[in-house]
């Protein structure tokens, strides 16, 4: 049990990445973001023009991107979903100890002791909830509920099938958490000049740096805007159906053991049905997504549709999700499993990279 810490620094590195599945990070950064990108793509409000030519008439006001910003969301992004596999494998040692499949992972097979794993979840924890805090005070005080989601889900298992709609809950809040880390903070304006001022967004203690605060952004208003939640509800409804699809491979280990999953309870071709009515809905709402982006509402009685800063051709984004999840459905069979992992892992962090690369050209070039 003491192995992994006399291992060189490489090689502990190397446990660490396979202990909280670094790869599948795939499956949700790129989502969030889009929901990043999003939130500077879409107008924020109308400003009347101060000062020369723009004197008194509304103009479209967008959110600078900022790199400090972008920097914290990836902080975020990897602190949470390192504590979720940390603490999922955590509660999950004993049970991981008694399925073949699982046994070689690092807590069951000894590379990796409980102490090291506590310290890792603990640190992760830490780096989530400081880089929250140095976001804004409305991403900090929401930062306790994916948490929260990440601690329930590997218990729900013991008591529910639908544990598979609570890891999609955990990961379809990474947008709407970037939307609002960039939607939700304060407004700074340094200086006046003739197009209304130079709009930035450093982050809530703006004012340290001199800069004078103008209001307070949307605040708590962005957690009601619908954009995000149709993203996020997309990737909810995906990442649970992928993961019925995963959980064929252990549904007699389920039931012997009393588990609770969907292949568990439906059966292998009942869960594949529930899987592709999931993947369906998911669907929907990715195509629902970039309709009411390219037609937002009306922006202080003003028509902004002209103005969303990503191009037409970002539907392709869509069809790649809804190709991948047409495909990884014709590669499983209720008496055949052998291509699980092609579907759960390459055509789904093929098809999200994908996803976000197609978006990230379309709001660049829009």
């Amino acid at each position: 049990m003491l192995r992994c810490a006399m291992d060189s620094p490489i090689k502990l590195i190397k446990t660490y990445a396979s202990f909280v599945k670094l790869a599948h990070t795939v499956f949700a950064l790129p989502f969030a973001m889009v929901g990043m990108l999003a939130a500077y793509a879409v107008p924020y409000e109308l400003e009347p023009g101060v000062g020369g030519a723009w004197e008194g008439i509304r103009i479209p006001h967008y959110l600078q991107p900022n790199w400090l910003v972008v920097a914290l969301i990836l902080v975020c992004m990897v602190g949470a979903r390192s504590f979720a596999m940390a603490v999922n494998r955590i509660l999950d040692r004993k049970i991981d100890a008694l399925n073949p499949r699982t046994a070689v992972r690092e807590l069951p097979s000894g590379a990796m002791t409980l102490t090291q794993a506590w310290v890792f979840a603990l640190a992760m924890a830490v780096l989530y909830f400081g880089a929250c805090f140095a976001l804004s005070p409305v991403v900090f005080a929401l930062s306790p509920i994916p948490i929260a989601l990440m601690l329930l889900y590997p218990l729900t298992k013991r008591f529910t099938w639908f544990c598979h709609l609570v890891l999609g809950a955990s990961l379809g809040l990474a947008p709407v958490g970037a939307w609002v880390a960039v939607r939700g903070m304060a407004l700074v304006k340094s200086g006046i000049s003739n197009r209304g001022g130079e709009w930035l967004t450093p982050g809530w203690r703006a004012e340290l740096f001199g800069n004078e605060v103008i209001n307070n952004g949307l605040g708590w208003a962005a957690v009601t805007e619908p954009l995000p939640w149709l993203l996020g509800g997309a990737v909810l409804l995906w990442v649970a159906g992928f993961d019925v699809i995963y959980a064929l491979q252990d549904d007699e280990f389920d039931r012997e053991h009393r588990l609770k999953s969907i292949p568990a309870r439906f059966g292998r071709r009942g869960a594949l049905w529930i899987s592709r009515a999931l993947h369906a809905a998911s669907a929907a709402l990715f195509f629902a997504f970039v309709w009411v982006l390219l037609n937002p509402a009306p922006v202080g009685g003003m028509d902004t549709r002209q103005y969303t800063h990503v191009a037409e051709w970002v539907w392709a984004a869509p069809c790649v999700m809804l190709a991948g999840m047409l495909y990884q459905h014709t590669l499983v069979k209720p008496n055949d499993l052998s291509r699980v992992n092609l579907a759960f892992f390459t055509v789904n962090g093929v098809i999200s990279v994908a996803f976000g690369l197609v978006f990230f050209a379309a709001w660049l070039l829009g």
